[in-house]
């Protein structure tokens, strides 16, 4: 992995952290699938994009797009990370 995938990720752990310490969110919200149960594949990154978009919060909305760009490693190191 390269410095700049690193950073990508290290960039999102605190944003992850934040998610999971909103009211509601200890279990993952629409991020439990990828984050909680390790399905890391884009197609599961997508359903949550579209899932946080259903919801209207800016938030999900922002870390799902964040969460679909990565590749499916980044994903699971992110998930390996936080």
């Amino acid at each position: 992995m390269n410095q700049a995938q690193k950073k990508k990720i290290r960039d999102l752990i605190p944003m992850v952290r934040d998610w999971f310490s909103r009211p509601g969110n200890r279990g993952g919200g629409v991020f439990h699938v990828v984050l909680e149960d390790g399905n890391h594949e884009q197609e599961f990154a997508d359903l949550a994009l579209v899932d946080a978009r259903k919801s209207g919060d800016t938030t999900a909305i922002e870390l799902a797009e964040k969460l679909a760009a990565l590749t499916d490693s980044e994903r699971r190191k992110l998930c390996d990370s936080w």
